[in-house]
């Protein structure tokens, strides 16, 4: 048996393989075989990690929580300026632009679990989870008399994270009229009305 952290590395492996591949083929199409001979590997060696493309799917899917939440926590973390916290929340969790693979591929395993999330928890949480640190956010500058909220803390977190999804969707999706700055400008517009109060520039 491969020793523990020669797993993760493999199985980092096999996640980055499929999002390079993911990028190339149609992902309906794609078989275990694919990023096997994608990585040199025999398909069982990828079966090892993961059983079938849906096992495979769902873990690139929660891929996002490192990106998208980990990440981010650990950013805001950084600062105790609620202002600052929420500007760097909205950058991070845009697409770096049209070429962003990771980005990309994780939406694309994220859309193949279907219309069905109530079926999907590990899946449903993902949304969720983000929509928290939004909320958490804003409500603790709210409490510390830094934001002046217009509404509830949740529904502008529920909003940040619609634009985030959609504007991020349309990024990569290479629409000429959403840059990654017309999606940064629309987001902090939002966030500045919602908190009255003006956000520090991020890049």
């Amino acid at each position: 048996m491969p020793r523990p952290n020669r797993q993760r590395e493999r199985r980092q492996e096999i996640l980055d393989a499929a999002i390079d591949l993911i990028e190339r083929h149609d992902l309906a199409t794609l078989r275990v075989t694919d990023v096997a001979a994608e990585l040199g590997l025999t398909a069982n060696a990828v079966r090892y990690y993961f059983k079938d493309m849906h096992q495979l799917l769902s873990e690139l899917a929660l891929r996002s929580d490192v990106r998208f939440y980990d990440d981010r926590l650990a950013m805001v973390r950084r600062t105790a300026d609620p202002a600052e916290q929420l500007a760097l929340t909205i950058a991070s969790g845009l697409p770096t632009g049209p070429e962003d693979a990771e980005w990309r591929a994780i939406w694309r395993a994220v859309l193949a679990a279907g219309f069905e999330l109530d079926q999907r928890r590990e899946v449903q949480g993902i949304y969720h989870r983000q929509v928290g640190l939004y909320a958490e956010i804003l409500a603790g500058g709210a409490s510390a008399g830094r934001f002046a909220l217009r509404g509830p803390a949740q529904d502008a977190a529920m909003t940040l994270m619609a634009m985030e999804d959609y504007l991020g969707y349309r990024i990569v999706a290479r629409d000429p009229d959403v840059t990654r700055a017309t999606a940064l400008r629309l987001m902090r517009q939002y966030a500045e009305i919602v908190t009255g109060v003006a956000l520090p520039a991020t890049s």
